[in-house]
């Protein structure tokens, strides 16, 4: 019969498997250096000038061609953007300041006699711009970024010219630009590491005193940019809709039935500059026989209304409000007015969705309102800093 031996040394549980600890990396505040933006614009312009062909055997090719009533053909090449040169000159510092920007722009030529090239030349237009930007005292002629996008060059032949210097090619040129304020500035952010760097052992040092106060940046230009964000944005769309305007206000309020058209984009990617909308209204009470009226009014009221500038936007509920200055034409004869344009989908009386345009002259008087018409509209909030920031501070909490 087999005995049981005893079994020596300690007995160590088997320990129980546990999850992978995380390595954190929160949001933690971080100081970076980035450019500022102190201001950015975007624009084309066309230029033409005449340029002289400089290979002299090709001018009198050209010459005898014409002469002889051959057919001529040029042909240009404005190259890739990259190639423009451009090179910025502050005249004066404000807000906003005075900047010249030299364009140098190679333009490559080449003229053909019956198809048959004769020369091909580079011509190196230059251009001038005169633009008004953001530039505080601070700001430097090295702080411009500035360069162009895109190049098109365009010919209309060749033009006779005056001795000496015989033939001349026309060139127009458009160039659309890019223009950018930024200097230098330390920021506080909410960040976070990707990866710590290997070599951590510091070296010793000194330490040094300095006077923080002498960190100091140019100050931003209130009010001319950045623009500031929408906090909504909406779409309207109304074609041909039963309208009751009224025209003037008071005792000398005229009610006319028509028909109002709009289409009216605000705050597209809630960006107050991508915001547009035009409205016509077509009297249908109008007869062909003009009806004086008390107000001095006559005829056919039908009008159109395009805006010259979009320059507030409020948000309310299920609502917003755009105002500014814009353009009324009377049978083609122009009106600057203010407006109050209003785009809804709550309901609003009889409608559930819709907007209202009221429009004043100079002296702030109504001389239009076309009361709440029916429209197919598209409203939606935007997300800005401050709705970031509750946020941060409610998961905080």
């Amino acid at each position: 019969m087999k005995k049981r031996q005893p079994i020596r040394g300690s007995q160590t549980p088997t320990p129980t498997p546990s999850a992978i600890p995380l390595d954190p990396n929160d949001l933690a505040p971080e100081c970076i250096r980035v450019d500022k933006v102190y201001d950015w614009v975007f624009y084309a312009n066309r230029y033409t000038n005449k340029n002289f062909i400089p290979c002299e055997e090709a001018r009198e090719a050209v010459s005898a061609a014409l002469a002889a009533g051959q057919r001529i053909e040029v042909q240009c090449n404005a190259g890739d953007a990259a190639d423009v040169a451009c090179n910025a000159t502050i005249q004066q510092n404000g807000n906003p300041g005075r900047v010249l920007i030299v364009w140098t722009v190679p333009v490559e030529v080449t003229i053909l006699i019956d198809g048959e090239v004769v020369t091909t030349f580079t011509v190196r237009t230059q251009f001038t711009d005169e633009i008004m930007l953001c530039v505080p005292t601070g700001i430097t002629n090295a702080n411009i970024n500035c360069r162009a996008t895109q190049v098109i060059c365009q010919t209309g032949g060749v033009l006779m010219g005056p001795d000496p210097f015989g033939p001349m090619i026309p060139l127009t040129v458009v160039i659309c630009k890019d223009v950018q304020v930024e200097f230098p500035v330390k920021l506080e952010v909410l960040a976070k590491f990707c990866f710590p760097r290997p070599n951590n052992i510091p070296v010793p040092a000194d330490k040094i005193k300095c006077d923080l106060n002498l960190l100091e940046f140019p100050r931003q230009c209130p009010g001319l940019f950045p623009v500031a964000n929408c906090e909504c944005q909406a779409t309207a769309l109304a074609r041909n809709e039963e309208t009751t305007a009224v025209f003037g206000a008071g005792t000398e309020a005229l009610d006319v039935t028509g028909l109002s058209s709009l289409r009216a984009e605000i705050c597209q990617e809630c960006s107050l500059g991508d915001s547009t909308f035009k409205y016509s209204f077509t009297d249908t009470d109008a007869g062909p026989t003009p009806t004086p009226t008390a107000t001095g009014l006559q005829g056919d009221l039908s009008f159109t209304f395009n805006p010259s500038s979009i320059d507030n936007v409020t948000c309310g509920t299920d609502s917003l409000t755009a105002t500014g200055v814009g353009v009324r034409y009377f049978d083609g004869l122009p009106e600057q007015l203010t407006y109050e344009l209003q785009i809804f989908t709550g309901l609003l009386g009889p409608i559930e969705e819709g907007f209202r345009l009221i429009l004043r002259n100079a002296a702030n008087t109504i001389v239009f309102d076309s009361g709440v018409v029916e429209a197919l509209v598209e409203f939606d909030e935007c997300d800005t800093f401050a709705d970031l920031l509750d946020s941060i501070e409610d998961s905080d909490d």
